[in-house]
């Protein structure tokens, strides 16, 4: 598995075709919904890379979160993934201490997770559907981490 700069890059095989629109419908719907709930964060998606990833981190001033193309197209992820994954960048903005020890005005992993369970998925789906794409999203995770290897599923995202 090629390592990318936040991470690993999936194989082509791993993924939907570039060219498939659900993964990217899917991706954008999820966007806007995060957007229209909070719009101090600025998200896009970068679709030209095949990295598994999605990042939190500053541009001057804009807090901006980020979803990769390997990560969007994944065939482990599903829409509960990249709720889970966008609702815990989102949590490295606005989760609290304790803070990342490598960057410190963002939160830690830990509590980007707490964060995104308890309160970026329900803002964006509702307290009970939020409880549910949380924890699917939480395996969905685990199932990527230990698709794209076993140093992946114990190693911090380092997303910034």
């Amino acid at each position: 598995m090629p390592l990318g700069v936040l991470g690993l890059e999936s194989e082509p095989g791993d993924c939907w075709p570039a060219r498939d629109p659900r993964p990217w419908r899917r991706a954008e719907g999820l966007v806007r919904r995060f957007a229209a709930a909070f719009p101090e964060i600025r998200y896009d998606i970068f679709a030209g890379t095949a990295l598994a990833n999605a990042q939190a981190f500053r541009l001057g001033p804009l807090r901006c979160v980020r979803l990769y193309g390997g990560l969007v197209r994944h065939r482990t992820i599903g829409l509960a993934g990249l709720a889970f994954a966008l609702a815990h960048e989102t949590g490295h903005h606005l989760g609290g201490p304790p803070a990342d020890p490598v960057y410190p005005w963002l939160s830690s992993e830990a509590a980007a997770d707490e964060w995104a369970l308890a309160i970026g998925l329900p803002r964006v789906f509702g307290a009970a559907r939020g409880r549910r794409l949380g924890a699917r999203g939480l395996a969905q995770r685990a199932a990527l981490r230990a698709a794209l290897g076993d140093d992946a599923a114990g190693r911090d995202d380092r997303s910034r």
